[in-house]
């Protein structure tokens, strides 16, 4: 299969060779789906609406059925006529490609003059007819995100055909559901997942980019479900909003001012085998860096985040120490010895740091205003972002010392991951009617589907043991025996 580029940055995919129709398929495709017709076992596209998901599938499809004899299985969770099947996007893709000559298009039904032939089933109402299959090279699966995973596990070992593949796309609906976490969250091996949305689509139309603009400017949450395939979360508990994380991107830039004071880095080595381990690193207000990795043990990591920590000439590191064991601490001496940084354990269960100051003037004291110091650097770090988004876009003044700024030179990808974690840590209501600020546990957020919060966390640390703005502490606030040089 050739690729090559339009001038508008389409892809055109042309066969090699005629196929025996004689007929050969002239098609556009999106850059981001250069890699459609590499062989892999899974092949993943899922985001938000208008990025030609769908199109596109459609019309590799058609591609390599013309090039040679295959079987194509086109599947939904739900399919109780033919006509909630994707028949028709299939049909109406043909004609679009001018190449209707080489197939025979029935009510129910659609073949290839070389013997391809599209299969149409439901998997939760024909699980029998799905099971019995055979041969099946290629299985698309569309409108994924509603395939339970009692599905995917008869669906994946029934196309067992040497050098089969399953395709899948998908609009994200919860974090939880099974195709995200398998496809997204826990990718297996061989697996091509592609995030794709309208900004990736050269062919996004108008009246669509219109719908899309006014969803953005007036209800910014559903935009990012609907549009950027964000899950769908529920905000409401959420202690940082998805707006106020937008507004500081880059926001020393918009606001104009330069990353100044502490160079501090939250490390945050996990407490679980599963869970991610992650440094970030802030200078100042502004975010300067955010990594995030799964491999090696506890020993691994600490040198890693020193590694980051000494990249960025940090002063000071703050380390997560729930669940972490003397020999840590120990790596941690040896790593430090002789070096001129600040090391610092962070005890999320531990009483609120200053318990008896005011979290502001004249207000309640931390000690009755937050469960624990996770919840008051939680909080302290949500202030920011507020002041960051009213600073940003309402023009409200603050002290950029009391802002914060995620910068753009941190990757795309691993700035998404963080927005995403920053968003869905949410508050804990107690049943007791207190009125103290608590966060749900990791293991609560485990238990609705949503992965542990690494980065975030260690954004939040970062924070730590410096002055958070509108708190009440002050140098002398700070406990000598909690601070070690080295």
């Amino acid at each position: 299969m050739q690729t090559r580029l339009t001038p508008q940055g389409a892809v055109i995919a042309k066969t090699l060779q005629p196929p025996p129709t004689s007929i050969t398929p002239d098609v556009t495709f999106p850059p981001i789906f250069q890699n459609i017709f590499q062989p892999m076992r899974y092949k993943v596209w899922y985001g938000g609406r208008g990025s030609a998901k769908s199109r596109s599938a459609a019309q590799a499809l058609i591609v390599l059925a013309m090039k040679s004899k295959r079987r194509i299985l086109c599947c939904r969770e739900i399919q109780r006529s033919i006509q909630e099947s994707v028949i028709k996007l299939i049909t109406d893709c043909i004609y679009r490609m001018q190449v209707q000559e080489a197939f025979v298009i029935q009510k129910t039904s659609i073949k290839c003059k070389n013997g391809t032939e599209f299969i149409f089933e439901g998997l939760a109402n024909n699980i029998t007819s799905v099971k019995s299959l055979e041969g099946v090279d290629i299985a698309w699966v569309e409108e994924a995100e509603a395939v339970t995973q009692l599905s995917w596990d008869i669906l994946i070992p029934t196309i067992r055909k040497s050098g089969s593949e399953i395709w899948v796309t998908f609009n994200p609906k919860d974090e939880e559901d099974p195709t995200y976490q398998m496809f997204v969250v826990n990718p297996p091996a061989h697996c091509l997942s592609v995030k794709v949305n309208y900004n990736d689509n050269p062919f996004f139309p108008d009246v669509l980019r219109l719908e899309m603009e006014q969803m953005k400017q007036y209800n910014y949450k559903k935009y990012l479900h609907i549009w950027e395939g964000f899950p769908s979360v529920d905000f409401e508990d959420s202690i940082i909003q998805p707006e106020w994380v937008r507004a500081a991107i880059d926001a020393h830039v918009k606001l104009q001012f330069t990353p100044q004071g502490v160079i501090t880095t939250g490390f945050d080595p996990a407490d679980r085998g599963s869970d991610s381990k992650a440094a970030v690193t802030r200078w100042g207000s502004v975010v300067i860096s955010a990594h995030q990795w799964f491999d090696g043990d506890i020993e691994e990591a600490v040198d890693r985040a020193f590694s980051y920590a000494f990249d960025y000439r940090a002063d000071h590191l703050v380390y997560d120490s729930v669940g972490v064991g003397s020999a840590v601490r120990m790596r941690l001496a040896e790593r430090i010895r002789g070096k001129r940084i600040i090391v610092d354990d962070f005890g999320g269960g531990e009483m609120p740091t200053n318990p008896s100051e005011p979290y502001r003037d004249g207000g309640k004291k931390n000690r009755d205003m937050f469960k624990n110091k996770r919840a008051q650097y939680w909080w302290y770090l949500r202030d920011r972002f507020e002041a960051t988004y009213l600073a940003v876009e309402r023009g409200v003044y603050s002290d950029p010392s009391e802002l914060i700024s995620l910068s753009s030179d941190i990757p795309e990808k691993t700035l998404n991951k963080l927005k995403g974690e920053l968003t869905r840590v949410q508050r804990k209501r107690s049943r007791s009617g207190q009125d103290q600020i608590q966060l749900e546990s990791k293991e609560e957020m485990r238990k609705r589907g949503a992965k542990s919060p690494g980065m975030a966390d260690g954004l939040a640390m970062a924070w730590a043991n410096t002055l958070p703005f509108n708190s009440g502490f002050s140098e002398a606030d700070l406990e000598p025996e909690a601070v070690q040089y080295y």
